[in-house]
């Protein structure tokens, strides 16, 4: 058996600290322009109102290895803090297992927080030491209580709408006394006063000993890797992340244009200022996904008014080579769309038009889907391959961007193989016969997991081959391609972190480490099940399994009550998916997916429990190495494809590829070298104090002028 070391909860004082350095000039843009309901809350920062930091001033100071931010309020006012006398309790109790210690940890912190005069008792109902954990035997006489032959260290934390208040550290050879002096500390540091916690949202952590409480409607939930594991769940619970994920995606569209941002930066309560016509398209995609499942006329409608958006991004400049395709952002405090027109935007957006037609028989989306699609056949290579992008500087020639990336590639062939099953227009199936066999033969020389010109061997786009390749097996019935489809399939679900007892990685992709990339894995796999029932193939409940742990995975990093707690506007954030452990901004297509894969599988679900991941004995937890268990399952990650030193995101997050792989021109996201020009460096913790992975997290929040979106 084995356990996760919980993220530590000290990484979060840099989200909630950097959080309010990017809040002084935050890029923000409130989508709703004050229309917003209590129902429908926005962001409350404005484009108009927002300044860009200067990228010298944002930069954010690595701490030191003592967080020293509460040092002075602590001298100031520990002597007048009442220092509780603590008691035993008269009986053990019932045994400490997992959840009666959080409650208990919890519980205690909180009377030690109300004190109000100095030698007042104060029971703590943690009469145990290591040895006695499994037995429920109180300490011997000689020993406080809870006192173990490891010393412990405590740190409480007090966090107040997002922003951290408060903290306390201590240690000492008694839990009872290391968490007594640590709560004192906490107290101080917010003022002194037993107020000073009053309407806080605690977290508690004992580092040494990998264990980590937050606290939620009185109770001690269990904190692992920064995640609030979901260890069980059913139809209920993802019919309930359908609902609330379906009011996130309304929220992502900007009240005047329609679009959808990319981005909503939760901890600053913030979009930024540009909306991205791929993102409208793959929201107006779920939109549909909801409104066949719901039967509802306003989700369609919503829709067709992404769809004015989508089509006014559309070029219809016949001299230059970029008429049908779609531009990628508008930047709305320019007004302009960013002259670059990219073919996986593109392709994503033709998905939509072929849906939105296929509901309405508005000849208008059909004759944009084709213009599309007859763009993409020209940004072919001969070999099948297709150029990823054009761009312009103002007033200058369009540049090509001709390096090769296997997601762009599968997303030109499944736009081409839906416009030929749409069209029976022959020219698209002649088109994606040529870079299917670019991507067959890519197989046949290097195998089924591929990478391409931008990055090695990855998870998500060896699973862009698999969708590829399925919707043109779709087009032809071609049964060979319908055979790699499974092959490269069955190749993947090896691929994914199988381990129940390891509710950080269970049911998520080695090499991939993002929501995104778990909720995309997730939906091709759902396709790819939906697809082997129709075949009749043997085995097909195996793609459903995988789902089915890929979305306990996504719904643990979704925005809820329990999970919240660093979040400054929790209605704005409700239903999002976060993007990783570190980074706690929700990107769009994160929400998509996972829904794509909900919507997809939710009819094929049973009624019950679907998925249960038990909880490590408390005794074993504790004297577990996570250390050294991290650094061996990280190794397995960057085999997987992550291929960067400390890398600690999905590949998908910091690839190259222009545009939708999450690098445009400047500096590149993901861990920063710290110049100048990179902008906020990730904070760096000692070790104990940081999450697994080379780096501590990137400061929330809208980027710096000049930073990639």
């Amino acid at each position: 058996m084995r356990q996760r070391s919980p993220i530590s909860i000290a990484w979060f004082s840099a989200l909630a600290s950097a959080a309010a350095l990017s809040l002084v000039g935050a890029a923000g843009c409130n989508r709703n322009s004050g229309k917003e309901s209590e129902a429908t809350p926005a962001p409350s920062g404005t484009a108009s109102a927002a300044i860009a930091p200067d990228k010298k001033k944002a930069r954010v100071r690595a701490p030191d290895l003592h967080d020293d931010r509460f040092d002075a309020k602590i001298a100031e006012n520990l002597p007048k803090v009442p220092d509780p006398k603590i008691t035993g309790p008269d009986n053990a109790g019932a045994p400490l297992e997992n959840q009666v210690f959080r409650d208990r940890v919890l519980g205690f912190v909180r009377k030690v927080a109300a004190v109000e005069k100095e030698g007042e008792s104060v029971t703590c109902e943690l009469p145990f030491d290591v040895r006695g954990l499994r037995s429920g035997e109180p300490s011997s006489a000689a020993e406080p209580p809870g006192s173990s032959p490891k010393p412990f260290r405590a740190v409480v934390w007090g966090y107040r709408e997002g922003v951290q208040v408060a903290r306390g550290e201590a240690s000492d050879a008694s839990l009872c006394v290391t968490l007594k002096e640590a709560t004192r500390r906490a107290v101080a540091s917010g003022g002194g006063t037993k107020e000073a916690l009053g309407t806080t949202r605690l977290a508690i952590e004992l580092p040494d000993h990998g264990m980590s409480i937050l606290e939620h409607e009185g109770k001690g939930l269990e904190l692992d890797h920064g995640l609030v594991p979901l260890r069980s769940f059913d139809k209920t619970l993802l019919a309930k992340r359908i609902d609330e994920g379906q009011a996130y995606l309304l929220r992502v569209l900007d009240a005047e244009h329609k679009g959808a941002h990319k981005y909503y930066h939760a901890p600053a309560d913030a979009f930024e200022p540009e909306l991205h016509t791929i993102y409208t398209a793959s929201t107006g995609f779920t939109l549909l996904k909801l409104h066949a499942m719901k039967k509802d006329k306003s989700l369609l409608d919503k829709t067709k008014s992404t769809a004015e958006f989508l089509l006014s991004m559309q070029s219809r400049d016949e001299r230059d080579h970029t008429a049908g395709g779609f531009f990628y952002t508008l930047d709305l405090k320019r007004g302009k769309p960013e002259r670059k027109l990219v073919v996986g935007t593109t392709s994503k957006t033709i998905f939509t038009l072929l849906e939105l037609h296929a509901l309405t028989k508005d000849a208008k989306y059909m004759d944009a889907a084709r213009k599309a699609g007859d763009w993409l056949i020209s940004m072919q290579l001969p070999t099948g391959a297709v150029r990823a992008s054009l761009s312009q500087h103002e007033g200058g020639p369009w540049s090509v961007q001709a390096k090769e990336s296997t997601l762009y590639t599968g997303q030109v062939l499944s736009a081409l193989s839906r416009l030929h099953r749409a069209t029976k227009d022959t020219k698209y199936l002649d088109a994606a016969a040529s870079t299917a066999m670019f991507l067959v033969q890519k197989v046949e020389k290097n195998g089924c997991y591929v990478g391409d010109e931008y990055r090695k061997p990855n998870p998500i786009s060896s699973s862009w081959l698999v969708l590829s390749l399925l919707d043109f097996a779709k087009s032809t019935g071609d049964k060979r391609i319908e055979d790699t489809v499974f092959r490269c399939s069955r190749e993947l679900l090896g691929r994914q972190w199988k381990r129940p007892e390891d509710a950080y990685r269970h049911g998520r992709w080695k090499g991939s480490l993002s929501s995104s990339g778990t909720g995309w894995l997730a939906e091709v796999m759902s396709e790819v099940f939906m697809f082997c029932r129709d075949k009749g193939r043997d085995n097909c409940d195996a793609y459903k399994d995988a789902v089915v742990a890929a979305v306990r995975q996504i719904m643990q990093y979704t925005y809820a009550p329990e999970n919240d707690f660093v979040v400054k506007n929790p209605k704005a954030a409700a239903g999002g998916v976060f993007w990783s452990v570190r980074e706690r901004y929700v990107r769009t297509d994160s929400v998509c997916h996972a829904m794509n894969a909900y919507i997809n599988i939710l009819p094929f679900l049973g009624d019950g429990v679907l998925l249960e991941l038990p909880e490590m004995p408390l005794a074993e937890r504790l004297a577990f190495d996570a250390d050294a268990d991290d650094k061996k399952a990280e190794a397995e990650d960057r085999a997987g494809g992550d291929d960067r030193e400390g890398a600690d995101e999905a590949p998908m997050s910091r690839a190259e590829d222009p545009a939708e792989e999450g690098a445009m021109k400047g500096p590149r996201r993901g861990p920063m070298s710290g110049t100048p020009d990179d902008g906020p460096p990730r904070p760096r913790f000692p070790k104990g104090l940081r999450p697994p992975g080379g780096r501590g997290p990137r400061p929330p929040g809208p980027p710096p002028q000049g930073m990639p979106q």
